[in-house]
């Protein structure tokens, strides 16, 4: 699949810092919500632990695509409460991704992509070991070719509410093992992930505070799952 360094350039990412830039995340998602409605903005969007990403085009700055990551060496994350995650990933530092949205339109695939790179850097940058999402059966095949593998055997599904039917599998990715899967294997995006500069992703900024420093002692499971979203659209833990 190729990347085209053309198509990246038109676009930007950074933190969502004000309140207006919130507003412009809000926004984006009010346009793909689920059909069940749900909240634009929950809780987990003020916590401590929470970075919104924006991305943008670089000719006229509309807003293209978000992304959320929650730190949970400095709180809650969506899956806690909700799952038992198995011990060789409670001992590791992990971030997740949620509330991923991104328009279509013909850079929907870069914006995607560029999304993606900056929540790999974010956690290199903060030190933190694995990568964390969730999603719908039929969309993991996108997220294995990215080098995500299920947490639990056997693909399991798990009910995203805690209440309703299954139709998610949890799926990690190693941080610091990413570069080497991929370069091991040929991959088309090893370049753009690991090669490429990308000076339009700025992670610079007060959104989320300081990078969080890993801690070596397993976490607590703590607070709720609350997301009610649209995998087709939406990548949510």
């Amino acid at each position: 699949m190729p990347v085209e360094g053309a198509a990246s350039a038109a676009v930007t990412v950074r933190v969502a810092r004000s309140e207006d830039d919130r507003a412009r995340v809000f926004a984006l998602r009010a346009r793909v919500r689920c059909a069940e409605g749900g909240s634009l903005a929950d809780a987990y969007d003020r916590m401590p632990n929470a970075m919104l990403l924006l991305a943008e085009s670089r000719f006229d700055g509309e807003a293209l695509g978000t992304l959320r990551i929650l730190t949970g060496d400095r709180g809650p994350m969506m899956v806690d409460g909700l799952l038992e995650l198995p011990a060789w990933l409670k001992c590791r530092s992990i971030a997740e991704g949620s509330r991923l949205v991104v328009r279509e339109g013909p850079h929907e695939a870069q914006v995607r992509r560029m999304l993606w790179k900056a929540f790999h850097r974010y956690c290199l940058a903060a030190q933190v070991q694995s990568m964390l999402i969730a999603a719908r059966d039929a969309a993991a095949r996108e997220y294995q070719w990215l080098g995500f593998i299920d947490v639990f055997p056997d693909a399991a599904l798990f009910a995203p509410r805690g209440r309703d039917r299954a139709t998610h599998r949890l799926m990690c990715l190693g941080v610091f093992e990413a570069r080497e899967a991929m370069m091991n294997n040929a991959h088309p995006l090893h370049e753009f992930f690991f090669v490429e500069r990308h000076p339009e992703i700025d992670l610079l900024g007060p959104a989320g505070g300081a990078p969080p420093r890993r801690s070596p002692a397993p976490r607590a499971l703590a607070g709720s799952f609350r997301g009610a979203v649209d995998l087709a659209d939406l990548v949510v833990v």
